[in-house]
Protein backbone atom coordinates (compact mmCIF):
# COMPACT_ATOMS: atom_id res chain seq x y z
CA UNK A 1 0.00 0.00 0.00
CA UNK A 2 1.27 3.47 -0.81
CA UNK A 3 2.22 5.65 2.13
CA UNK A 4 0.29 8.07 4.23
CA UNK A 5 0.85 11.61 4.60
CA UNK A 6 0.84 12.77 8.52
CA UNK A 7 -2.67 14.20 8.27
CA UNK A 8 -3.91 11.30 6.62
CA UNK A 9 -2.48 8.99 9.01
CA UNK A 10 -4.56 10.96 11.71
CA UNK A 11 -7.57 10.68 10.14
CA UNK A 12 -7.14 6.82 9.82
CA UNK A 13 -6.64 6.60 13.26
CA UNK A 14 -9.33 8.75 14.04
CA UNK A 15 -11.78 6.98 12.16
CA UNK A 16 -10.51 3.41 12.78
CA UNK A 17 -11.00 4.17 16.99
CA UNK A 18 -14.21 6.00 16.45
CA UNK A 19 -15.64 3.50 14.90
CA UNK A 20 -14.26 0.93 17.18
CA UNK A 21 -15.56 3.09 20.56
CA UNK A 22 -19.02 3.67 18.85
CA UNK A 23 -20.23 0.85 16.30
CA UNK A 24 -20.24 3.55 13.39
CA UNK A 25 -17.82 5.55 11.12
CA UNK A 26 -17.66 9.28 12.17
CA UNK A 27 -19.25 12.42 9.79
CA UNK A 28 -16.09 14.83 7.91
CA UNK A 29 -17.79 17.56 10.15
CA UNK A 30 -16.68 14.74 12.94
CA UNK A 31 -13.48 14.34 11.38
CA UNK A 32 -12.39 17.66 11.01
CA UNK A 33 -13.34 18.82 14.20
CA UNK A 34 -11.52 15.85 16.09
CA UNK A 35 -8.23 16.73 13.87
CA UNK A 36 -8.78 20.85 13.69
CA UNK A 37 -9.72 21.08 10.18
CA UNK A 38 -12.54 23.17 10.03
CA UNK A 39 -13.27 22.93 5.96
CA UNK A 40 -15.03 20.14 5.06
CA UNK A 41 -13.95 19.68 1.50
CA UNK A 42 -10.21 19.47 2.73
CA UNK A 43 -11.96 16.75 5.02
CA UNK A 44 -13.01 14.75 1.72
CA UNK A 45 -10.14 15.19 0.08
CA UNK A 46 -8.21 13.03 2.58
CA UNK A 47 -11.04 10.41 2.79
CA UNK A 48 -10.43 10.31 -0.74
CA UNK A 49 -7.17 9.81 -0.99
CA UNK A 50 -6.98 7.26 1.97
CA UNK A 51 -9.73 5.31 -0.37
CA UNK A 52 -7.68 5.63 -3.58
CA UNK A 53 -4.34 4.10 -1.67
CA UNK A 54 -6.58 1.35 -0.43
CA UNK A 55 -6.53 1.95 3.43
CA UNK A 56 -10.60 2.59 3.62
CA UNK A 57 -13.27 2.08 1.63
CA UNK A 58 -16.86 4.36 1.18
CA UNK A 59 -19.97 3.71 -0.28
CA UNK A 60 -20.88 7.15 -2.73
CA UNK A 61 -22.79 9.77 -0.92
CA UNK A 62 -23.72 7.81 1.76
CA UNK A 63 -22.98 9.39 5.31
CA UNK A 64 -20.78 7.48 7.96
CA UNK A 65 -20.17 4.84 5.10
CA UNK A 66 -16.36 4.75 6.03
CA UNK A 67 -14.97 1.46 6.99
CA UNK A 68 -11.26 0.67 7.52
CA UNK A 69 -9.88 -1.59 5.58
CA UNK A 70 -6.18 -1.87 6.70
CA UNK A 71 -5.68 -0.94 10.86
CA UNK A 72 -3.53 1.53 11.31
CA UNK A 73 -2.78 0.21 14.73
CA UNK A 74 -1.66 -3.22 13.21
CA UNK A 75 0.37 -0.70 10.91
CA UNK A 76 2.34 0.42 13.74
CA UNK A 77 2.81 -3.01 15.57
CA UNK A 78 4.26 -4.21 12.40
CA UNK A 79 6.52 -1.04 12.02
CA UNK A 80 7.58 -1.55 15.74
CA UNK A 81 8.22 -5.44 15.74
CA UNK A 82 10.83 -4.93 12.51
CA UNK A 83 12.26 -2.45 14.71
CA UNK A 84 12.77 -4.74 17.48
CA UNK A 85 14.25 -7.61 15.14
CA UNK A 86 16.69 -5.13 13.25
CA UNK A 87 17.92 -3.78 16.32
CA UNK A 88 17.45 -0.29 14.51
CA UNK A 89 16.52 1.74 17.49
CA UNK A 90 18.66 0.85 20.80
CA UNK A 91 19.65 3.28 22.72
CA UNK A 92 17.08 5.57 21.46
CA UNK A 93 14.10 6.70 23.62
CA UNK A 94 10.57 6.86 21.09
CA UNK A 95 8.91 8.97 23.23
CA UNK A 96 8.02 12.80 23.39
CA UNK A 97 5.89 14.81 25.24
CA UNK A 98 3.26 17.07 24.08
CA UNK A 99 1.53 20.34 26.45
CA UNK A 100 -2.20 20.05 25.49
CA UNK A 101 -4.72 22.57 26.92
CA UNK A 102 -8.54 22.15 26.02
CA UNK A 103 -11.43 24.25 27.37
CA UNK A 104 -15.12 23.61 27.64
CA UNK A 105 -17.46 25.40 25.68
CA UNK A 106 -17.84 28.94 26.89
CA UNK A 107 -15.33 27.83 29.56
CA UNK A 108 -18.35 26.79 31.14
CA UNK A 109 -17.10 25.23 34.85
CA UNK A 110 -18.24 21.37 33.79
CA UNK A 111 -15.40 19.85 35.27
CA UNK A 112 -16.10 19.53 38.77
CA UNK A 113 -17.11 16.76 41.32
CA UNK A 114 -18.18 13.22 39.47
CA UNK A 115 -17.60 14.73 35.98
CA UNK A 116 -13.88 15.37 37.41
CA UNK A 117 -13.66 11.90 38.54
CA UNK A 118 -14.37 10.18 35.46
CA UNK A 119 -12.31 12.78 33.36
CA UNK A 120 -9.10 11.75 35.15
CA UNK A 121 -10.37 8.02 35.03
CA UNK A 122 -10.78 8.56 31.32
CA UNK A 123 -7.60 9.78 31.14
CA UNK A 124 -5.88 7.10 32.82
CA UNK A 125 -7.63 4.54 30.81
CA UNK A 126 -6.61 6.17 27.56
CA UNK A 127 -2.77 6.38 28.70
CA UNK A 128 -2.98 2.59 29.74
CA UNK A 129 -4.48 1.56 26.42
CA UNK A 130 -1.66 3.45 24.12
CA UNK A 131 1.10 3.19 25.92
CA UNK A 132 1.28 6.92 27.27
CA UNK A 133 2.85 8.48 29.92
CA UNK A 134 0.87 11.11 32.36
CA UNK A 135 3.68 13.31 33.40
CA UNK A 136 1.46 16.20 34.98
CA UNK A 137 -2.36 17.00 34.71
CA UNK A 138 -4.25 20.25 36.12
CA UNK A 139 -7.69 20.26 36.22
CA UNK A 140 -9.76 23.54 36.59
CA UNK A 141 -13.47 24.01 36.38
CA UNK A 142 -13.66 24.87 32.70
CA UNK A 143 -10.10 23.79 31.06
CA UNK A 144 -6.96 20.80 31.30
CA UNK A 145 -3.72 21.10 31.10
CA UNK A 146 -1.89 17.97 30.61
CA UNK A 147 1.64 17.24 29.66
CA UNK A 148 1.47 13.70 28.18
CA UNK A 149 3.76 11.37 27.12
CA UNK A 150 3.32 9.59 23.74
CA UNK A 151 5.07 7.72 21.01
CA UNK A 152 6.59 9.98 17.89
CA UNK A 153 4.26 8.48 15.31
CA UNK A 154 1.36 10.22 17.41
CA UNK A 155 0.56 13.76 15.96
CA UNK A 156 -0.40 16.49 18.50
CA UNK A 157 -3.88 16.30 16.36
CA UNK A 158 -4.38 12.62 17.03
CA UNK A 159 -3.41 13.38 20.64
CA UNK A 160 -5.97 15.69 21.07
CA UNK A 161 -8.49 13.76 18.62
CA UNK A 162 -8.04 10.50 21.23
CA UNK A 163 -8.01 12.69 24.18
CA UNK A 164 -11.22 14.32 23.35
CA UNK A 165 -12.96 10.96 22.45
CA UNK A 166 -12.13 8.87 25.29
CA UNK A 167 -13.46 11.56 27.52
CA UNK A 168 -16.68 12.15 25.74
CA UNK A 169 -17.55 8.33 25.40
CA UNK A 170 -16.69 8.06 29.33
CA UNK A 171 -19.14 10.83 29.88
CA UNK A 172 -21.82 9.65 27.86
CA UNK A 173 -21.48 5.84 29.13
CA UNK A 174 -22.27 7.78 32.44
CA UNK A 175 -24.98 10.11 30.98
CA UNK A 176 -23.50 12.92 32.95
CA UNK A 177 -23.59 15.49 30.12
CA UNK A 178 -24.16 15.36 25.87
CA UNK A 179 -20.59 15.06 24.48
CA UNK A 180 -21.17 17.40 22.42
CA UNK A 181 -21.44 20.53 24.77
CA UNK A 182 -17.63 19.51 26.73
CA UNK A 183 -14.90 20.57 24.62
CA UNK A 184 -14.49 24.16 22.77
CA UNK A 185 -13.10 23.60 18.73
CA UNK A 186 -9.60 24.76 19.63
CA UNK A 187 -6.68 23.49 21.50
CA UNK A 188 -3.67 24.26 22.27
CA UNK A 189 -0.26 21.97 22.06
CA UNK A 190 3.48 22.66 22.30
CA UNK A 191 6.28 20.68 22.66
CA UNK A 192 8.06 23.71 24.31
CA UNK A 193 6.79 22.34 28.39
CA UNK A 194 8.53 25.91 29.30
CA UNK A 195 6.25 27.84 27.26
CA UNK A 196 3.09 26.07 28.73
CA UNK A 197 1.60 28.59 31.30
CA UNK A 198 2.33 30.86 28.74
CA UNK A 199 0.38 29.10 25.99
CA UNK A 200 -2.27 28.08 28.74
CA UNK A 201 -3.18 31.81 28.96
CA UNK A 202 -3.01 33.01 25.92
CA UNK A 203 -5.33 30.14 24.73
CA UNK A 204 -7.57 30.57 27.58
CA UNK A 205 -8.08 33.86 26.68
CA UNK A 206 -8.82 33.30 22.74
CA UNK A 207 -11.91 31.33 24.14
CA UNK A 208 -13.79 33.79 26.22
Amino acid sequence: MKLLTQRQQVILEFVSEFSCNRGFSPSLREIGEAIGLTNVSAVRGHVAALEKKGYIRKEPDKPRSISVIKSPSLISRIKRKLHEFARTDEGVVHKVAYGIVLATKHRLPLLQSQTREYLDESLDRLCTEHGWKLERKRVKPDHIVIIVEVWPNHSPELAVARIRTSTENSFKRHKLLKAEHLWTKGYAVTTDLEQLDEIEKQFLETCR
